[in-house]
């Protein structure tokens, strides 16, 4: 049994044949310009007995160490041995880590969890092309080659409302073949909806999908765009619980999800203010800062203070943060609280179907 990393894949095989297919693939991806990370026996070299390299670490023990989001696992052997070393680890597809087999000839390459939001179909295939082998499919949306509404999601960046209306709406797309959906007409403007399949369409009356960063109570699948930029600036020292308090506030007086915030903006001031880092956190969004050169080179109607500019550099810190990073307008203007300010803006976005 031996194991080899390269970024984020984990490859393992069994057989001295296994290895041959493993360094294939390892030498493939270094060529696809992956990291090479190592690639090492999980004990001792080859000529070692099975048994002697099993007790340095164990079949259970290795999956468990990698078998974490974002990463690759590929099983060189049977599909069997895959199964059962991963089954007490596997928990959510929205956290689940995809799963690759490939067998012993480097034949056939087969997604055995995590497909779409894992991204173990899209690897299936890439390792295919690198082997020269055949990608085996078993996904009813992927053999019949429909829209699949959590590959949609993960390429253009949206949060699953509710896994359990994604998997309705996928059933009731393979029975009818058809579906539809309806974009918040506030946010328009900076949705924009590329080339999309034919059997789905727009529709203002009756929609399978509704696609905004607002909350949503109806009962199509809502998919949330990580669209939303917040603003902050604050006090030095400022809590964490009190910058989540207020930016949660400000979000509910908007009806923002809270599941669309991509990030948390400010000034370069504040880069080590540990309240703002940890309210990104809390929000799992990206936290960004700026000079006061490119804050103050924004254009727009801000609502500036001289005090913040003598204390911090630039007139206002929350609006103009927003407006760097990206965004096209503002949702929410400066707002002002015991020693904290708040603003929101929104990015534009071009979704991209498949």
């Amino acid at each position: 049994m031996e194991k080899a990393e390269v970024g984020k894949y984990k490859l393992i095989c069994f057989t001295s044949r296994g290895r041959e297919v493993m360094e294939k693939i390892s030498k493939a991806l270094k060529c696809e310009g992956e990291r090479f990370v190592m690639n090492s026996l999980i004990a001792g070299t080859s000529e070692r007995p099975l048994e002697e390299m099993d007790k340095a670490q164990s079949l259970k023990e290795w999956t468990s160490s990698v078998f974490k989001t974002g990463n690759i696992l590929i099983f060189i052997g049977a599909c069997g041995i895959a199964v059962r070393a991963i089954a007490p680890f596997v928990s959510d597809k929205t956290t689940d880590p995809g799963v690759l087999v490939v067998d012993e000839n480097a034949r056939f390459v087969i997604p055995i969890l995590s497909g779409h939001l894992g991204g173990a179909v899209d690897e299936a295939y890439k390792i295919a092309r690198l082997l020269g082998a055949q990608a085996v499919m078993t996904t009813a949306t992927d053999v019949r080659r429909e829209f699949a509404v959590d590959v949609f999601a993960r390429d253009n960046d949206l949060v699953i409302s509710d896994m359990k209306k994604a998997k309705d709406f996928t059933a009731r797309l393979l029975e009818t073949g058809s579906g539809s959906f309806y974009i918040d007409n506030e946010f328009r403007k900076e949705i924009i909806t590329g080339k999309k399949p034919d059997n789905i369409a727009f529709s203002k009356e009756s929609f399978d999908i509704y696609i905004s960063p607002c909350v949503f109570r109806g009962n199509a699948l809502s998919l949330i765009p990580r669209s939303i930029v917040i603003g902050m600036g604050c006090r030095r020292g400022k809590s964490s619980e009190d910058l989540i308090f207020f930016a949660w506030k400000c979000l509910n007086r908007l009806g923002i999800d809270k599941r669309a915030v991509k990030a948390l903006v400010s000034a370069d001031i504040k880069s080590q203010e540990q309240g703002l880092i940890e309210t990104a956190e809390a929000f799992g969004a990206e936290f960004k800062t700026f000079s006061e050169e490119i804050l103050m080179a924004q254009q727009g109607d801000f609502h500036g203070s001289e005090f913040v500019k003598e204390t911090v550099g630039v007139d206002n810190v929350c609006e103009r943060s927003v407006m760097a990073y990206g965004c096209t307008r503002l949702i929410l203007s400066k707002v002002s609280e015991n020693g904290m300010t708040f603003a929101a803006g929104v990015l534009p976005k071009e979704l991209t179907w498949r």
